[in-house]
């Protein structure tokens, strides 16, 4: 099998960047997989003395030795069943004459035939997966339980369970599946192989909710800060049930005005101050959350039982013999959760609290499993797999107390327990809010989205974790960035629903108390629109399939959530700069059925795309589309039904009939230049074109141009000028010195200056109103294609260290002043570089006038920077050239 290896290049700031060895200029245009990723293929068995033949797709692997093999100190009986289907499903009962105790359990204990290539999946405690490829199959197997070892012995797990005389124990059973290659590695994994095992994921056992997860917290984290063994602050904006159950009760009330299903509050059941005052508490609290349709749910740290942010009493369990032992008898400071001792407080009081007060989620935080040599604990030494089936059972009981009872996992290490721990924790956040990678940024939201996006992605496909389990935790912990939170809002809500249907929100209230009200009030009703977007489109948007780049600087990041011929496709780019991305309409994003199909978007306009063939797209047709700066764009593909005509393919529109023909209304920002697709009525075709903008008074109105590209029959495709000079946004045409060189940004590597992006300029919509006038035509069954886009020439930029960066644009309109507005209104330009560190000064002119280059620095992440200047002050309207001289280090 010939593989397209994909490369990780590491930065200084460990920036993730997603390269080829095939470079495709000026488009990224994805892999074509004809046919669904990672398909599930039938596994057959066959067995002959001690040989066990797998067959699937057309190839057959042999091993040679036990299927299974069992270490006890008695004679063990061992019997096992098969189960054929989706996957080959094995299960193993044991029984024993006499009292024993039943120490490994080893499956496929022997040796696969030579030529086979084995690879393990494996995280820091345990293996999960065994993969054999042989020719353009992947055979992969797995015991079903979140524990296992896989070495060239076999796979096994240590029980170290006692079997009484003739009783019946059931082991852990054990899965085997098949897809073919795709010829794509992520690191060791096929990609196919990656969507194999998530499915195997999904579907091996029951799914427990068909529906997203919306969550919230009740923590305001900036008022928990604990320092000296003290609370620093008042905590007054903190909502919990001993100390302000009254802000609890609005957040509660905003629950239930977004659409939020599921409210964790504190204090957990072990940090209650007083029991009977903050119980009374709870009580009313929940017949609240019951009149509001909201589901409480309880908070646990598994190994300590106490939050340290709410930990008010100083408590602390004091038993040495309960603690995690390390391999040199040093005892840890977390407690091992197989010491039977601990985990019946543990679990006795969870069960017992959340059944009292009727609660429906829990959240466990700071797990910290280690492997255990206590002598005292009942287990092997080194263990991990005890730990685990404590864990398990504990999930196992709690989730026992209602058919909506959500396990949430949030700090720790319970990525190490991945995938098939979501068997029992359905919703993961598996970390709280932090940056993982640099990127140019003025706004914490935006960075902590990105950087949330990209860990599910790369947990998904270095872990196998399903993409619906996760918890896309939309935190608003850092309000203070120089781009406010509002100007970002919608895109970090939308990047994260872009590969998981369930969000969760922390300190949702404190933002929209802090911003104002109009923008409150659009937030809420944002957040509520799409939470019912998920909730009907949940068929579809489960099924997470990753089409474009992996997210990082210079991604262009493509997701699809479509189930045979329906769903919808998400188009995410956090860059500073443009980027395009093709994709073909095939099995590759996943439409199984269907021959002809449109495509509309809803996000952020709400109309047939421009960049698709007129009429209609047929199955195999090649869509190329635009994705802007910092944007999100959401993309239905369905199957062509009959529409009203005419239509309008590219902007919104609005149609009124003429004497001989149309009037159109559209309305788009100032100076943009759109072309857009028309389709007419059979028999109709374009005669002429007439545009203005639609009246005002004389001071108000600009003149708007339109004409016509192409045209077939009842269709044409036509280029619009909008009125007035086009802000400025994205600046990426650049003079660069020395060699004078005139260059498109960012290059190719996406090192160095990436470009810059102008914030806050000044530009308002404009309507017009295009007047078509048609004749008649007998030409139909005609299609056109959407006009190519401009071939980008990449040049190699000149080396050195001190580099000159010329811009020319127009700044359409600023206060007279320059600081009339609020600084969050104020106008401004980031100046993006993939690593600020190795810039050692900057110098900038605003037409000729030397102006100040400024830093942000990310209050969560002070190392990380970005340059920017400030335009308020510096500048009047007209045309600005902006100059930038940088000095880098030296290179080696």
């Amino acid at each position: 099998m010939k593989y397209k290896i994909f490369y990780y290049y590491s930065f200084v700031f460990k920036t993730v960047l997603l390269f080829s060895v095939t470079i495709l200029i000026g488009t990224n245009l994805l892999a074509i997989q004809k046919g669904p990723l990672g398909q599930l293929i039938p596994v057959h068995t066959q067995f002959q003395s001690n040989t066990i033949t797998l067959s699937a797709g057309g190839q057959k692997i042999e091993f040679n030795g036990k299927l299974v093999k069992l270490n006890s100190p008695s004679k063990l009986d061992a019997k096992w069943t098969l189960s054929e289907g989706k996957f080959t499903n094995f299960f193993l009962n044991i029984t024993s004459h006499s009292a024993s105790l039943l120490k490994d359990i080893t499956w496929f204990a022997g040796e696969w035939e030579p030529g086979v290539e084995k690879v393990i999946q494996s995280t820091e405690l345990m293996d999960n997966v065994l993969f054999l490829r042989k020719g353009d199959i992947s055979f992969f197997i797995s015991i079903d339980f979140p524990y296992s070892k896989i070495n060239s012995k076999g796979i096994s797990y240590a029980p170290y369970d006692s079997i009484f005389e003739d009783e019946i124990y059931s082991a852990h059973s054990l899965s085997i599946g098949a897809c073919r290659l795709s010829g794509q590695l992520v690191g060791k994994f096929d990609r196919a192989e990656i969507e194999a095992v998530s499915t195997y994921i999904e579907q091996r056992f029951p799914v427990r909710f068909e529906r997203p997860m919306f969550l919230s917290s009740s923590i305001t984290n900036r008022m928990t800060d604990v320092r000296d063994g003290r609370i620093f602050y008042s905590m007054y904006d903190n909502p919990t049930l001993a100390l302000h159950p009254d802000l609890v009760k609005e957040d509660l009330q905003l629950c239930a005005k977004t659409g939020i299903e599921y409210y964790q509050v504190f204090e957990g059941v072990f940090d209650w101050p007083d029991k009977e005052k903050t119980g009374a508490s709870l009580l009313k609290l929940q017949n609240e959350a019951r009149n509001l349709h909201v589901r409480m749910g309880d908070y646990a740290v598994p190994q300590g039982l106490y939050c340290p942010h709410f930990n008010y009493e100083h408590r602390s369990l004091n038993h040495r013999e309960w603690m995690i032992v390390d391999s040199n008898g040093t005892t840890t400071g977390q407690e091992c959760l197989a010491s039977s001792e601990y985990e019946k407080i543990l679990t006795q009081t969870l069960v017992a609290h959340n059944r009292k007060y009727a609660l429906q989620m829990i959240c466990l935080d700071f797990l910290n499993i280690k492997p255990c040599y206590a002598k005292n604990h009942g287990h092997q030494p080194g263990d991990v797999y005890k730990q685990i089936c404590a864990l398990v059972q504990l999930m196992k009981k709690l989730n026992a107390l209602s058919p909506n009872f959500l396990i949430w996992s949030n700090s720790g290490n319970w990525l190490q327990l991945m995938p098939k721990l979501t068997w029992y924790n359905q919703n993961v956040y598996l970390t709280d809010p932090h940056i993982r990678a640099y990127e140019p940024h003025l706004n914490v939201l935006k960075i902590l989205g990105d950087g949330r996006r990209e860990q599910m992605v790369t947990v998904h496909e270095s872990y196998f974790v399903p993409y619906r389990t996760f918890t896309n935790f939309e935190y608003y912990l850092a309000p203070r960035s120089r781009l406010s939170d509002t100007k970002v809002f919608e895109y970090s809500f939308l990047q994260g629903i872009a590969v998981t249907p369930n969000i969760g929100f922390g300190e949702l209230r404190t933002f929209l108390n802090g911003i104002p009200s109009k923008d409150a009030e659009k937030s809420v009703a944002f957040i509520r629109h799409w939470l019912k977007f998920l909730r009907d489109n949940f068929n579809v948007w489960k099924n997470t399939l990753r089409v474009g780049d992996l997210p990082g600087i210079g991604a262009a990041e493509v997701y699809a959530h479509i189930l045979n011929n329906h769903g919808f496709l998400v188009l995410v780019n956090q860059n500073s700069f443009s980027r395009t991305t093709t994709f073909e309409l095939n099995g590759s994003i996943g439409l199984k059925t269907g021959k002809a199909f449109t495509l509309n978007e809803i996000f952020p306009n709400v109309c047939p795309i421009g960049e698709q063939q007129l009429p209609f797209s047929k199955r195999g047709d090649s869509i190329t589309c635009i994705m802007p700066a910092n944007s999100v764009r959401i993309i239905e593909v369905k199957a062509v039904s009959d529409t009203e005509l005419p239509q309008i393919f590219g902007l919104p529109s609005k149609v009124k009939r003429l004497s001989d023909g149309y009037r159109f209304t559209l309305d788009a920002p100032q100076g943009k230049k759109e072309d857009i697709g028309l389709v007419l009525p059979a028999g109709e075709a374009v005669n002429k074109l007439t545009i203005s903008q639609t009246p005002t008074v004389a001071m108000y109105t600009f003149p708007v141009s339109a004409r016509i590209l192409s045209q077939i029959g009842n269709l044409a495709r036509i280029e619009i000028q909008f009125p007035r000079e086009k802000a400025p946004y994205e600046l990426t045409h650049w003079t660069v010195s020395p060699g004078n060189i005139e260059v498109n940004l960012p290059s190719l590597d996406h090192t160095r200056f990436l470009g810059a992006l102008v914030f806050n300029a000044f530009t308002e919509n404009y309507q017009v109103q295009l007047d078509v006038h048609t004749k008649a035509t007998n030409r139909t069954n005609s299609r056109i294609a959407p006009n190519s886009s401009l071939k980008i020439t990449h040049i190699i930029l000149p080396k050195g260290e001190n580099i000159t960066y010329t811009n020319h644009f127009i700044l359409p309109f600023i206060e007279r002043y320059g600081e009339d507005r609020k600084s969050t209104d104020d106008a401004f330009i980031e100046l993006a570089f993939a690593d600020p560190s190795q810039v050692i000064a900057i110098g900038a002119k605003l037409n000729g006038k030397s102006v100040a280059v400024k830093r942000y620095r990310n209050p969560k992440q002070p190392s990380f920077f970005t340059y920017y200047i400030e335009l308020a002050g510096n500048v009047s309207p007209g045309e600005v050239e902006l100059s930038l001289n940088v000095q880098y280090l030296k290179t080696k």
